[in-house]
């Protein structure tokens, strides 16, 4: 597939180069697609189940959520057996493409599933400019891009130490000493650590990480106007609003979602830079950093909890938290610390029963100190990841009934645009939860819905047409994920029709009614 460019590279008023709207662009339309980024790479945890050539993750969820799973899983490299393929044609793709250098390398007991995945990106830049498998004027490209290396240089600490180490180990085992040195690699190792946009599948799975110049090339604001969507190897950029003839177009770096101090935090450890975007020039005043309660407000017995947490824990102390100057303030920081922590340590855990555990102490933290609106971070993302969790554990009740809280009461504020590809994906798993406890009568959440008198049917078909209305503009008319919930809509419609064809007429009407049902499922879970 050629790649489709709507945007051009230009002087940016924000920082250095940017890229611009050639065309007026409507909300939701493709403003660039390119083909496949110039390197990309499946990170360690998923190399046994993610193909290494077209990147589709072949481990289906319990509840059926993931778009077009290859059946049959990915088969690991004869040679290397640590890299894998869906099909024989991925397997030849990738070997032409850059296999074939590092199979060797990939096989040595010294790197073998071992290596970072920056690493081995690192490594894939050097071996195919090694082997003239990137031309003159894209290696050009890829040169012209921010490094930060001197930034990391002089910040020095064990930051430091790891990238050099990092990238020496890159460049051992590229075997392109010849062609580059230790300090180019470095510099090269840089431009990944800068410049690599997560690689994910179309319901956002993260998968590992991807380097193309041309997405290098735009800027961040915390208010972007245009997402990254992938879908296998296509790397597109799509707008949230309309964008206007040479207006700049902004992608977000980091979670938007997040308060300002977090996010300018992040900002300047990967980045180096301080963000000035319209959102930031506001500062901590969006509903992203707004309490529920003044920190002054804070009842007696959290303000005691508060108090030890300061004297055992640094929280307070790390910019990313910090909320005032005052002690309330530096109260609210350190309970707010802690929350982030839960979050932070469940993202680092395997085993999802460990992680509902900590995400449920990090829930109950936000709910009881009554500082935290259900949409703000990380509040909104710990109930997601209970989600997550608590479907991989089977407790697809529980998940449920916080789907339905977060489609009510946190995506609409978080996702404001209803065609903004995480929302979409939101209520996607939504709709696939529901199909999944609908065929389970003895599960005490699909048990309470039919004692309620809810139609479990007419909620997953309003979900799933809420979905394929949206997805033409979340994720592309002609993508897999638009053709994958075509298909459960046309499913879902045989199943409600059974050869009847009078047997949706009414159903907006239907849909309405069970949507006020819907809503009081919303506010099952206390928190």
């Amino acid at each position: 597939m050629p790649n489709q460019i709507y945007a051009r590279v230009g002087k940016s008023q924000t920082s250095g180069n940017g890229l611009f709207a050639d065309k007026a662009i409507p909300a939701g339309e493709l403003i660039l697609s390119i083909s496949r980024p110039l390197v990309g790479v499946v990170e360690a945890a998923r190399l046994s189940d993610t193909c290494a050539n077209c990147f589709k993750w072949t481990a289906e969820s319990s509840i059926g959520s993931r778009p077009n799973v290859e059946p049959n899983g990915v088969k690991a490299c004869t040679g290397c057996r640590t890299v894998g393929y869906c099909s024989k044609e991925c397997q030849k793709a990738g070997w032409k493409r850059h296999h074939k250098y590092e199979c060797e390398i990939m096989a040595s007991t010294v790197s073998k599933g071992n290596m970072p995945t920056a690493a081995r990106a690192t490594m894939q830049f050097l071996i195919r400019r090694a082997k003239g498998l990137i031309n003159d004027e894209t290696w050009e490209s890829v040169l012209r891009l921010e490094s930060h290396i001197e930034e990391m240089r002089a910040a020095g600490g064990e930051k430091w130490l790891e990238v050099q180490l990092v990238a020496q180990g890159a460049w051992a085992f590229s075997m392109t000493q010849a062609e580059f040195t230790l300090g180019f690699t470095t510099e090269v190792f840089g431009r990944v650590l800068t410049n690599s946009i997560t690689l994910v599948t179309p319901t956002y799975d993260p998968v590992g990480i991807c380097i193309d110049p041309l997405a290098a090339v735009a800027n961040q604001s915390c208010d972007p106007n245009a997402v990254v969507v992938m879908d296998g190897p296509v790397l597109s950029f799509r707008s949230l609003r309309p964008i206007k003839k040479d207006e700049e177009i902004f992608i977000s770096y980091v979670d938007g979602t997040n308060p300002f101090a977090r996010r300018q935090q992040e900002l300047k450890q990967r980045w180096h830079f301080t963000c000035k975007c319209t959102k930031c020039q506001k500062g901590p005043t969006s509903p992203s950093d707004l309490f529920s309660i003044s920190p002054n407000n804070l009842d007696a017995k959290w303000k005691e909890t508060a108090d030890h947490l300061l004297r055992e824990t640094p929280f307070a102390n790390e910019p990313a938290n910090y909320v005032g100057d005052d002690l309330n303030s530096r109260r609210a920081a350190v309970i707010q610390g802690v929350a982030f922590n839960k979050l932070e340590t469940a993202r680092s855990t395997l085993d999802p029963r460990q992680a509902i555990s900590l995400i449920e102490d990090g829930i109950r933290t936000c709910f009881q100190s009554k500082l935290f609106p259900v949409y703000r971070q990380p509040y909104a993302a710990l109930r997601h990841d209970l989600l997550v969790n608590m479907i991989s554990a089977g407790n697809h009740g529980i998940a449920f009934a916080q789907g339905a809280k977060s489609y009510f009461h946190v995506d609409p504020v978080l996702f404001p645009e209803s065609h903004h590809p995480v929302r979409v994906v939101h209520n996607w798993r939504l709709a696939m939860l529901l199909m999944y406890l609908g065929s389970e009568p003895d599960d005490p959440m699909t048990q309470g819905m039919v004692q309620q008198g809810v139609d479990i049917g007419i909620i997953i078909y309003g979900l799933l047409i809420e979905v394929q209305s949206n997805v033409p503009l979340s994720h592309g008319k002609d993508s897999s994920f638009a053709r994958a919930v075509k298909r459960k809509v046309e499913e879902v419609e045989v199943d409600m029709t059974r050869a009847d064809a009078g047997a949706l007429r009414g159903v907006e009407r239907r849909i309405a009614k069970e949507w006020e049902l819907f809503r009081q499922m919303g506010g099952w879970m206390q928190y």
